[in-house]
């Protein structure tokens, strides 16, 4: 049976195959076709490749992970993928936005009953769809309703849940919640502390000591987020390689700062670094220019391996007992004898070079042993034959050590087809080439999570693959083949990642808290130490502009949404600027908003009743409540003492919630209707913090601001002319005990006269219960 939504999906299909796809590769490294299970899409102008799964939702790993048959999703939506596919690589998002939306679409067709054109708004919201991603899932659905793939009246984008908790006290302790714990700030300190111990001020270690690096990385990148409100992920790994700078005109304080590359549009920059931490920030930052120094050679190595030793050093210092070997610094090194010059082996370490001369293939693999003699690492040629053994047990094994491993991944005896020995020329050649393809696609360039890149070459942190992954024994669940290399440079993404999750824990990993005896109720969010940046410096009275320039904003109005203080230090700041002038004649809340404009940069809005704080611009308001007066209880709202007109709208609307209350309390629903019940307390609540406010809206002082604490059950009043905060409490009556006590009297009512009605009926025809 023919079906419109099938035939233009078909068609859909057939238009897009007939793209050359040039810039998508498969699984195996060749032009991607519609039938495999991942894409990688090459980036033309960088060289970033990016991964796509094509198939059901729920493979997880890297590499090859999800590429097999099970995985396929049933034709035509096996294809449908890839053509949602090559439209989000067209869209001008990031790199993480793209596959979230590939991902969000293939949970749909993974768990989607039926054909996708039978689908509507209600079935979609009854699927087990991420929360976070629902959103992310509008595109598909709109791409798919253009292309006429599914029913326009039975899909409208209504499966979005809302499922937040939109309240003003939820909204604030919302926001609270997006700053770090205290708690784990201090012990963040104490671990910086244990970390770099054995670091001296200039950055050296002291000798003898070990530094372990994946810690050092994972507190530098926190400390950077305290010293400056940078975004993590996104700025901090492409940090280029320099020392922390500091300026100052004649007598006045030092400023500390670092060359900070952008990111989200706003352009490389100087960005300012916290004082009180730029001693401790330095320290990290000059471990990290010396430590890291030999894998920028490497890196250096890796886009020209035809540069002479000492162009590839640099100003770099090989140790003297280094240097007493026969080296020719003027000439280029192999890949092994430019480790050991970095110092990844020992000075005397040495490994097997089959003999000159010899076949091995006609020697039994018992005698094999005996053809190979040892040579020292740093004598090595590129002519030079080693044995293509992948363990290290055997007695003329190399190459295992050499890279690090006690047991290679069979990857390189795959692609050497299985021979019995390798030149050291053609596994640098191989591994140069296998790096670049496999484990670094976009080098010589590095992506953090975003779209900010730097040359790896150039980076700070620029970390070796044993260094992080620590694995020597193979190369873990859902790891890249040879990723714990000691010739292997980290993805500057995985860095981010990286130190994300060990400050946080996950649920196979421990936290960094954790690893030095702290417990594991102990976390920080990496994004949480932005919000802390900008709020700390707020309470610092730094103007919004000077903030969103050093939050690396190109627009203040979303500063704002970063900003969480207290009730108490919002009312101090508005009684700050409300001293009313005794010429100004204008209502005292439009003084109010525009000195709070004006003087200290915060928004301000008018309202029925005072001043709202909440820039309404980026975050309109979605606060309600059950009174007339809407800005009511609302944590961005103060009060004016004073302020004519809003004493008369809360006064009558004091008067009308009481009427209400009244209507209820007689009603006789009351005293079986839970969701009644609820209503008459809370409102009995609200309506005497209402009567409360307006006592002190009348007596206090005029000009006084007042805000309500929602989650303290208490009015904060700042003094204009004392300058001083003071708290009232609000103590409120037992409204659940006077209900009750309602409910009781009514009972006793009803059973006096259990049905009035019937009573009145019978009494109309001279008749009673009683007579009946």
């Amino acid at each position: 049976m023919l079906n419109k939504y099938l035939d233009r999906l078909y068609l859909l299909i057939a238009e897009y195959r007939k793209q050359t796809l040039s810039q998508f590769e498969g699984a195996d490294g060749k032009r991607a076709d519609f039938d495999d299970l991942i894409w990688f899409y090459i980036d033309p102008n960088s060289g970033r490749k990016t991964r796509f799964l094509c198939g059901r939702h729920g493979a997880k790993g890297s590499g090859n992970a999800g590429n097999k048959p099970e995985f396929a999703l049933p034709y035509p939506y096996s294809h449908l993928v890839k053509v949602w596919i090559i439209e989000v690589i067209n869209e001008p998002i990031s790199v993480g936005e793209k596959q979230a939306r590939v991902s969000i679409a293939r949970k749909l067709l993974s768990v989607m009953e039926g054909e996708l054109y039978a689908q509507t708004d209600m079935i979609i919201s009854g699927q087990s769809l991420p929360v976070l991603y629902e959103d992310r899932l509008r595109p598909f659905i709109t791409f798919c309703l253009d292309k006429g793939l599914v029913r326009q009246p039975a899909i409208k984008g209504t499966f979005i849940k809302d499922r937040r908790d939109r309240t003003g006290n939820a909204e604030f302790d919302k926001n609270i919640m997006k700053l770090p714990p205290i708690e784990s700030l201090i012990a963040l300190g104490s671990i910086f502390t244990k970390v770099f111990k054995h670091v001296n001020e200039d950055g050296s270690e002291h000798k003898g000591e070990q530094v372990n690096i994946t810690d050092a990385w994972i507190v530098t990148f926190a400390l950077a987020g305290l010293a400056s409100p940078s975004r993590l992920s996104a700025e901090v790994p492409v940090l280029p390689k320099q020392r922390l700078k500091t300026y100052a005109e004649g007598d006045g304080e030092s400023v500390h700062y670092l060359d900070w590359i952008g990111s989200k549009g706003f352009q490389d920059n100087k960005t300012h670094v916290l004082g009180a931490l730029a001693a401790e920030f330095e320290k990290a930052i000059n471990f990290f220019f010396i430590k890291c120094e030999p894998i920028r050679i490497l890196s250096r190595f890796y886009e020209n391996p035809q540069l002479s030793l000492n162009a590839l050093l640099g100003d770099f210092k090989v140790a003297e007992e280094r240097k007493k070997v026969h080296l020719n610094f003027n000439k280029p090194p192999n890949l092994f004898t430019l480790g050991y010059v970095l110092g990844f082996y020992e000075i005397e370490d040495c490994v097997p070079i089959l003999k000159s001369g010899v076949d091995l293939s006609s020697v039994h693999y018992v005698q094999r042993g005996q053809f190979f003699e040892n040579k020292p690492i740093n004598a090595l040629t590129l002519s030079d034959r080693l044995s293509m053994s992948l363990t290290r047990k055997s007695t003329f094994s190399s190459l295992p050590f050499l890279f690090g491993y006690e047991n290679l991944s069979k990857r390189i005896a795959d692609d050497f087809s299985g021979a019995l020995t390798a030149t050291v020329g053609e596994i640098q050649d191989w591994w140069i080439e296998f790096f670049k393809r496999t484990i670094l696609p976009e080098f010589p360039n590095a992506y953090t999570s975003s779209e900010s890149s730097i040359r790896l070459a150039d980076a700070l942190f620029c970390l070796r693959g044993d260094w992080v992954y620590a694995r020597h024994g193979g190369r873990g669940s859902g790891g890249k083949a040879f990723q714990a290399s000691l010739f292997a440079l980290v993805p500057l993404s995985s860095l981010g990642s990286l130190a994300g999750d060990k400050l946080t824990g996950t649920k196979l990993t421990l936290s960094i808290f954790e690893d030095y005896g702290f417990s594991r109720e102990l976390a920080i969010r990496s994004h949480s130490l932005r919000h802390f940046g900008n709020t700390l410096a707020d309470l610092s009275n730094i103007p919004h502009e000077i903030i969103t320039a050093w939050s690396g904003r190109r627009s203040s109005e979303q500063t704002t949404t970063y900003i969480h203080t207290s009730h108490e230090e919002r009312a101090d700041r508005v009684r700050v600027i409300l001293n009313k002038p005794e010429n100004d004649s204008r209502e005292i809340r439009v003084v109010a908003q525009e000195d709070l404009i004006q003087r200290i940069n915060i928004p301000a809005s008018i309202t029925s009743t005072g001043i709202c704080t909440q820039d309404l611009n980026v975050t309109p308001c979605d606060y309600l409540n059950d009174l007339v007066s809407q800005c009511f209880m609302c944590p961005e709202a103060c009060y004016i003492a004073g302020d004519v007109k809003a004493i008369e709208l809360f006064e009558k609307d004091c008067s009308y919630q009481k009427l209400r209350l009244e209507a209820v309390s007689i009603d006789r629903r009351l005293s079986v209707s839970q969701a009644m019940q609820r209503w008459y307390v809370t409102h009995s609540r609200n309506t005497y913090i209402l009567s409360q406010l307006l006592n002190l809206m009348k007596t206090s002082q005029e000009g006084t601001v007042i805000r309500f604490s929602a989650k303290k059950y208490e009015f904060y009043l700042s003094n204009p002319q004392t300058k001083a905060i003071s708290n009232t409490p609000c103590v409120l009556p037992d409204f659940d005990g006077l209900l009750h006590g309602l409910i009781e009297n009514r009972s006793e009512e009803e059973g006096s006269n259990p049905n009035p009605q019937l009573q009145s009926l019978l009494s109309s025809f001279g008749l009673s219960e009683e007579g009946t």
